[in-house]
């Protein structure tokens, strides 16, 4: 689409939206689509959970529409895609949410488990977001999110526990406050006394980014969905000697293993898996959300990028990796590095944590996932050791549909 035609798609829009809502419920239940696209040849509703791709109907006056099915309790996001062009942002009015690069409408239909992603009438807690030293890929500091529950500045003698969220490839400190509505979540289960109040840090682990895009005084980089420099040890090297010690230093924490957690997706979950691992007094409760697991598949030292990609490609091919040709830029680029022994001698550093185990090391995928070669893999490993784990294998994929229900699961079971 041309720019020219691209700015008119837009201004329609803006017309269009004092008369017209992007996403209108039914009274039956189902949901409307519409958008005022008189120059379309095709559009297409993009979205998430059960809405996935849906072509929709051109009307006579050069609207599009899409009427839903009934659709289940959950939180969608959507946009538009005109001729092969995502539209990202809709008219003023209608809420939208950033996943990586892109921006999405989103709507809630209420019931379990989307209440938990509502705001709703209950005390809440407040986010700080920090910025704290770091000597990460030469930077200065990163930031950080850290959510603070409802009591913590009236309960100023008593101090909590810790849960570690961390993200995905190409996410950053705000991914679970937007995507994975964290806040909501922990303001209506310690509401409910479904969870303990608690902390929780959601730090940065882009390496490649000191925070969200375009909320850095220091940076302007895009963020990208294809991560590999967050898969070189350095986030993990780093994070109790700059992220746990920021923390326990700035907050109320209870600082011993009984009531600290971590969890992670996706990257986040390769990410906690070998914190964890590295550190195996650290945490007594630990969460891999769809993990991407395979540096841990591979009991032999990791020499470099190249490894670790190999590995993703001979374990599970249908993992979108970067070509060879940038695989041995990064090589190059990341050779003064050591913090690549990170993810060395696996099966040593897994006994030495399992030698205490913690006290619930849980594991959540989808039927559908990606990654789930890859973590059935890890299970094996686990299960020959004898370790104990809790397993969660719910329907679909790597979505933050999953995500988001496998915290409402892991929540409940932290520091009781």
């Amino acid at each position: 689409m041309t720019m020219t035609k691209k700015f008119l798609f837009s201004l329609l829009l803006s017309v269009a939206a004092g008369t017209a809502s992007a996403a209108e419920p039914l009274p039956n239940g189902t949901m409307r689509f519409s958008i005022f696209a008189p120059m379309a040849k095709e559009v297409v509703l993009q979205g998430s959970g059960v809405l996935r791709k849906q072509k929709m109907i051109r009307q006579t006056d050069g609207s599009w529409t899409y009427v839903s099915a009934v659709l289940p309790p959950e939180m969608y996001t959507y946009n538009f895609v005109i001729d092969d062009d995502v539209m990202q942002t809709e008219p003023a009015g209608v809420p939208t949410v950033r996943d990586i690069d892109r921006h999405y409408n989103y709507f809630f239909v209420p019931g379990w488990p989307a209440d938990y992603y509502m705001d709703q009438p209950v005390p809440h807690g407040r986010v700080e977001q920090p910025w704290y030293p770091s000597n990460l890929n030469g930077m200065m500091q990163r930031r950080m999110s850290v959510y603070l529950p409802a009591e913590y500045d009236s309960q100023t003698e008593k101090r909590y526990p810790v849960l570690y969220l961390l993200h995905g490839s190409g996410g950053d400190e705000t991914a679970w406050l937007n995507m994975g509505r964290l806040a909501q979540i922990m303001d209506k289960m310690t509401a409910e006394g479904k969870c303990e109040p608690m902390i929780v840090v959601m730090p940065n682990g882009n390496a490649d980014l000191d925070a969200a895009p375009g909320e850095s005084p220091y940076m302007n980089a895009e963020p990208k969905a294809s991560n590999l420099s967050s898969m070189t040890g350095r986030i993990e090297a780093a994070f109790p000697v700059e992220v746990m010690a920021y923390v326990e230093q700035h907050y109320r924490t209870i600082n011993d293993k009984q009531h600290r957690a971590i969890a992670g997706l996706s990257l986040g979950g390769l990410h906690t898996l070998f914190i964890t691992a590295n550190n195996p007094q650290a945490f007594d409760y630990v969460g891999l959300f769809s993990p991407q697991t395979t540096n841990s598949l591979n009991g032999k030292k990791i020499s470099g990028i190249k490894s670790i990609t190999k590995g993703i490609k001979s374990l599970a091919g249908q993992i979108p990796v970067v070509g060879d040709k940038w695989e041995n830029k990064l090589d190059k680029k990341f050779e003064k590095y050591d913090d690549i022994v990170t993810y060395d001698s696996i099966d040593q550093k897994l006994a030495a944590q399992f030698a205490e185990a913690p006290r619930l090391y849980y594991i959540a995928v989808g039927k559908e996932d990606y990654v789930k070669k890859l973590v059935d893999m890890h299970r094996e490993k686990l299960d020959a050791a004898g370790y104990p784990y809790k397993y969660n294998e719910s329907d679909g994929g790597h979505t933050w549909d999953n995500w988001r229900r496998y915290l409402l699961d892991f929540l409940p079971q932290l520091f009781r």
